[in-house]
């Protein structure tokens, strides 16, 4: 396996984010219109966007690194917690990225654990995320981790509407 790290991101790191951001959703989405993609990046990987997220009270930012080369990201949100979810409070991975040339290294697991440990440093409940009904990979990354499936929601691409499965994993209390 590769070794990397993540670190937490701090507001100089906006515009590395949304570069990666931009990159990494733009491979993620093959099957959706260009300018549909196009939409998305612009309205969602901004400096200014990712400056907000960054400030925002218990959101968090993680980026994977390697040999200080940035390779992957995460961000965690306070969003409005779907419908259903039990019990609060919970926190959102809105995002959790790798460049594709670094997939299938195990390197998400790098990541996603440390999603969980600020997950636990804030003493949430639950985390809980979103994923394309279609992506197989994401979903079996999702599931080795403990997330379940919950139920499902709409996603929005620029003028495409796509279901997402909502997964959540319980956080144990210390």
């Amino acid at each position: 396996m590769v070794s990397a790290a993540a670190r937490v991101a701090n507001p100089r790191d906006a515009s590395l984010l949304a570069e990666l951001g931009a990159r990494t959703f733009r491979n993620s989405a093959p099957n959706t219109h260009h300018e549909d993609v196009e939409s998305y990046v612009r309205e969602n990987f901004t400096r200014e966007k990712l400056l907000a997220c960054l400030s925002g009270k218990k959101s968090a930012a993680l980026i994977l690194e390697r040999n200080g080369q940035a390779i992957g990201y995460a961000l965690l949100s306070p969003d409005k917690e779907p419908i259903g979810l039990a019990p609060p409070p919970s926190i959102r991975i809105k995002w959790l990225y790798i460049l594709e040339e670094w997939t299938g290294r195990r390197l998400g697991d790098v990541l996603m654990s440390r999603c969980l440990e600020h997950a636990t440093s804030l003493g949430v409940a639950s985390v809980w995320l979103t994923v394309w009904k279609n992506n197989g990979r994401a979903i079996h990354f999702y599931e080795r981790w403990g997330f379940r499936k919950i139920g499902t929601c709409d996603f929005v691409v620029g003028s495409d509407t796509q279901e997402d499965l909502v997964l959540l994993k319980k956080i144990p209390r210390a």
